[in-house]
Parts: C-alpha cells; sequence; structure tokens
C-alpha cells in the first residue's frame, strides 16, 4: 500500500530531527571545547539559585490552598507575597519564577556559546587563509559565522493564556 503524503512528511520531519540531534552532538566536542561549568564559574554566573529561595520547599504541591513559602523571605517582593496567599496565586507565581529560571538559563548557554564560537574564528584567522587548507579555513569560518547569527535570532515560544484581567 502506499504512504500518504502525512506519513511522508512525518518521515522527513523525523530524520530532519535526528540529523540535527546529530550536528549539535557534534558541535559539543568540535566548536564548543571548554566545559560550559568552567565557563559559569569564570564568568562569576550567578545562576538562578535566588529564584529557588524564592520558590521554596514544596512549590510544586497545589493540593492544600495555602500560599508560597520561601526559604528567603527576603527575596521576594511584599506584592508577589501578598498574590500568592492561595493555590493558584501560588501557582501563578511559581510559573512567573520559571519563566525567568528559563530566561536566565538560555541566555547563559547562548552566551558560553557565543564565546566558543568567537574563540574558534579568531583560531580560524589566526591559521590564515592561505596554503593548501585555504579552501577548508574559509568554509569553516562561513560556517562559525553562520552559528553565530542564528544565535543572534529570537525564539518565541506559545503557551496558554494565563491572565483574566482586562
Amino acid at each position: 500500500m502506499r504512504k500518504s503524503w502525512a506519513e511522508y512528511k512525518r518521515e522527513a520531519r523525523k530524520r530532519d530531527r535526528y540529523r540535527q540531534s546529530a550536528q549539535e552532538r557534534e558541535l559539543n566536542t568540535s566548536v564548543f571545547r571548554r566545559a560550559f561549568s568552567d565557563f559559569f564559574e569564570e564568568d562569576n554566573r550567578t545562576g538562578f539559585a535566588t529564584h529557588y529561595l524564592i520558590l521554596g520547599s514544596k512549590w510544586w504541591d497545589f493540593s492544600q490552598n495555602d500560599g508560597i513559602e520561601p526559604l528567603d523571605p527576603s527575596e521576594i517582593d511584599e506584592d508577589d507575597q501578598a498574590a500568592a496567599f492561595n493555590s493558584l496565586g501560588k501557582a501563578e507565581l511559581v510559573l512567573s519564577v520559571l519563566e525567568d529560571v528559563v530566561e536566565a538559563l538560555a541566555r547563559d548557554i547562548s552566551d558560553f556559546k557565543r564565546s566558543e564560537i568567537e574563540a574558534r574564528i579568531d583560531e580560524v584567522k589566526k591559521s590564515g587563509f592561505t596554503g593548501p587548507n585555504s579552501k577548508a579555513s574559509l568554509d569553516e569560518l562561513e560556517r562559525l559565522k553562520k552559528m553565530r547569527h542564528n544565535l543572534n535570532k529570537r525564539v518565541r515560544r506559545t503557551r496558554p493564556q494565563t491572565r483574566a484581567a482586562d
């Protein structure tokens, strides 16, 4: 029986996802040579520890109609503490904090990748563009510049609306 167009497209998307995963794994060893943990320590990144001080213990438990109990009450804004008095307010605050965590981590990863790509670009430029490997060097430089350009793109992830007020 002949495959439908949707089946062909599904298989093509699956191949593309596999190819992209393989490319990312290859980049982790060829372009990104320094460990992300070293980057985190050397650049004095704070991470998102303060976010978890706000969330406190049992931030994932919405079975009781209680508010947020931060580990460090000085880290949470008074307005946020007042708004998170019940399970719905707690859920909205948790969502807001987790969005901040995702944003901070994505920025750190992007900064790390950008610095590693810049280091590889400098290496290629120092090696020069003359000699028997000049075409390969130019191709590598073009590939690295394209990767750097892709990091500058903004990505929008859609999620359901949670605000009901006008």
